[in-house]
């Protein structure tokens, strides 16, 4: 009866890791895709005005106007 209950555990603690393991993957291809995209909105798209701001998933280009105030001269969504 011991070693069944050892192998249960077992099998429930690989399916634990394997989760776990498939989820910090997730994770970090989230996280790249959302610093390609930053780095995409401020060196590509955005790269003739003095400012942009990158908040998912809009990319906002931003321009001075005559008075010297920020405003949106341009927005991408992106995917």
């Amino acid at each position: 009866m011991e070693k069944v209950k050892w192998k249960n555990m077992a099998i429930i603690l690989f399916i634990i890791v394997v989760l776990e393991t498939l989820f910090i993957i997730w994770a970090y291809s989230l996280a790249v895709q959302e610093e390609e995209n930053t780095y995409e909105c401020f060196y590509e798209i955005c790269e003739d005005y003095p400012d942009a701001f990158y908040e998912s998933p809009v990319c906002s280009c931003y321009d001075y106007d005559v008075m010297g105030n920020l405003i949106v001269a341009k927005e991408k969504y992106m995917k």
